[in-house]
């Protein structure tokens, strides 16, 4: 340990962005909390990631005030954590925030004892107190004297109470549960504006991954409506960016209006997905040019040399939040004159501080007078200055997205969609496999954060799966049956007698895996599809995982269809047409041709 801030030499991105705080700002390690437990002193520990607005702001306030440093100097030991790379630490500090304050949210801020007993959590802290909330330094007085006198009677933060093991699954074959599920998720939808909740919005992506399923299965009319509309509103309002394709991570109002800018990998990976699948249920070209726009964005300002996908932009631009993707009213009369309000929705104030955030009207024309009209505001946009970019190639995120470019491959028949995903999981080798076969969590070029992690184990064994069902030839099929069952022994390495953990780094105690899908499907959603979908390519059974709550625990849902028989297994010598397919289908390259569903399985082609 030294008395500096040690942040000029860590690989992650958002560490660096802290290195020029007056904070002695330690990485969270062995050697950090050892100190911690030596000298006595409380761990101060803020968790955030490169492209968090509120982490900038907090940084630019909070911790380059000289006066919170001296007090955070003097009697704690300050740890900042990157949440991208070290997803354990931060599910168990978010786990005690949620417990304590009901929300979450980054900057994550947590108060612990040396023996990693979690006094207080708070997210963004102002300097000065306001508005009922005291400063800064008034809470790091309170949190002192505390410690001092009565952190003995704090006790212990235990995540496996009220394990998800613990659940009873459904009976084979028993569709009410699922049909429940879906009744539930349609009557909680926002019915006017799509989506859930009544305040900001955040795309549901498992949520609409089991509707697609349920539309699919039960020919759910109301499901099938609600699903539409989402999706439309979605794809027409604020989170969609326009000009350049993909999505933004959130929208601060119920109506999809105005974003939270960054725009996240695993974003444009989930959305890619659902719009892919939501085009071969619909039969819907609006869906298509979605999930196309997505891919262009993705090859436009995601992917790195490497042929890997970056893990992020930031919301802002020099400071300013957004900057990069608003509009003033002179500046859009004078590049399309009145054109503009018969392509977007436009306010005469604005809908951003006076400024415009580009919305589409509600029936924007089609044409290619509009086409025209998005390549100048693009090419216009493109020469202001860029949010900068998170470069770590994140295993999880990327496996996603190439599970997307494999579904994008089927709703549209672009065998370079198909090429794409082949060379991303390549590229994925590269960076983030060792030589042992061993799957780490990120790379940043040659710097590797080489902890193990079971959502990137099951996402990639989630991928291999989907790579299997495309494999052409003999030794590509045998290369990836080999390394499915590597993943698969390799992913119940993460299971204990206690349950699954996240991971199994030593530095904190084991830390249970959950199955709440937030913005990602959950590390036990994503193992438990991962392991139905390779069983059924293998011929083998797995074990049937308990039914969850909707909203929470949708794509663990959905794996639970697929090992009770709601989901068909088609067997075929020739390539399939996925389009002519259910969406809820697994595929095998084998003869006779055969396909099972609800546990019956019968000969010949799926008509």
């Amino acid at each position: 340990m030294v008395d500096r801030n040690a942040l000029d030499q860590a690989a992650s991105p958002y560490l660096r962005q802290h290195q020029s705080n007056p904070v002695w700002w330690q990485e969270w390690s062995q050697e950090t909390l050892e100190a911690a437990r030596d000298t006595g002193r409380p761990l101060f520990v803020s968790v955030g990631y490169a492209t968090c607005h509120w982490c900038h702001v907090m940084a630019a306030e909070a911790f380059s005030d000289e006066e919170v440093a001296t007090a955070l100097n003097r009697e704690f030991i300050s740890i900042k954590v990157d949440r991208e790379e070290r997803p354990d630490i931060d599910h168990f500090l978010m786990q005690f925030l949620l417990a304590t304050r009901g929300h979450g949210g980054w900057p994550l801020n947590v108060f612990l004892t040396p023996e990693l007993k979690p006094m207080l959590a708070l997210t963004y802290m102002p300097v000065e107190g306001r508005g009922g909330m005291p400063g800064f330094v008034e809470i790091l007085q309170r949190v002192t004297e505390f410690y001092t006198k009565r952190r003995h009677d704090l006790p212990a933060f235990d995540l496996w109470q009220g394990s998800s093991d613990s659940v009873s699954p459904p009976p084979p074959g028993e569709t009410d549960e699922f049909i429940h599920r879906l009744d539930n998720l349609v009557r909680r939808g926002d019915q006017e504006w799509g989506g859930f909740g009544l305040d900001a919005k955040f795309p549901p992506h498992s949520s609409l991954l089991y509707l697609l399923f349920g539309v699919t299965a039960y020919r759910h009319e109301g499901a099938a409506r609600f699903l539409r509309h989402t999706l439309d509103v979605i794809a027409r309002r604020g989170l969609h960016d326009h000009l350049q394709g993909g999505f933004f991570r959130y929208c601060v109002d119920r109506s999809w209006t105005i974003p939270h800018f960054e725009k996240m990998l695993y974003d444009q990976a989930m959305l890619l997905w659902v719009y892919a699948q939501a085009a071969r249920l619909f039969d819907n070209n609006r869906f298509r040019q979605v999930a196309r726009g997505v891919v262009d964005a993705l090859e436009e300002t995601f992917q790195l040399p490497s042929g890997a996908y970056a893990s992020g932009h930031d919301a802002d631009t020099e400071h300013q939040e957004g900057a990069t993707y608003l509009w003033h009213p002179d500046e859009l009369t004078s590049i399309i004159g009145d054109n503009a309000g018969h392509l977007f929705e436009l306010q005469p104030e604005g809908n951003f501080e006076g400024q415009h955030h580009l919305i589409l009207a509600t029936d924007p024309p089609l044409s290619s007078t509009a086409d025209e009209i998005r390549v100048q505001l693009l090419e216009r946009r493109k020469l202001r200055p860029q949010p900068d970019r998170d470069d770590k190639v994140i295993t999880s995120w990327n496996a996603l997205a190439g599970i997307a470019l494999v579904e994008a491959w089927r709703a549209t028949g672009d065998h370079g969609l198909l090429a794409r995903a082949r060379s991303l999981y390549t590229a994925l080798q590269d960076c983030n496999q060792l030589p042992d076969h061993r799957w780490i969590r990120s790379s940043l070029g040659a710097t590797r954060n080489d902890h193990e992690f079971l959502e990137d184990y099951a996402a990639i064994l989630l991928l291999e799966t989907y790579l299997l069902e495309e494999a052409e030839t003999p030794p590509d099929r045998d290369a990836l049956r080999e390394a499915i069952s590597r993943n698969e022994e390799a992913i119940h390495r993460f299971h204990s007698e206690n349950g699954w953990a996240v991971s199994l780094i030593p530095d904190v105690p084991p830390i249970p895996a959950d199955d709440f899908d937030s913005p990602t499907p959950s590390p036990l959603g994503l193992k438990e599809m991962a392991l139905q979908r390779s069983a059924l390519l293998s011929g083998e059974v797995a074990p049937t995982p308990p039914l969850r709550a909707e909203m929470q625990s949708d794509f663990s849902n959905i794996a639970v269809a697929v090992a009770t028989g709601e989901w068909y297994f088609v067997e075929h010598p020739s390539p399939p047409d996925w389009r002519s397919l259910p969406l809820h289908t697994v595929f095998l390259r084998g003869e006779p041709a055969s396909w099972c569903f609800r546990g019956v399985c019968y000969p010949g082609e799926l008509a």
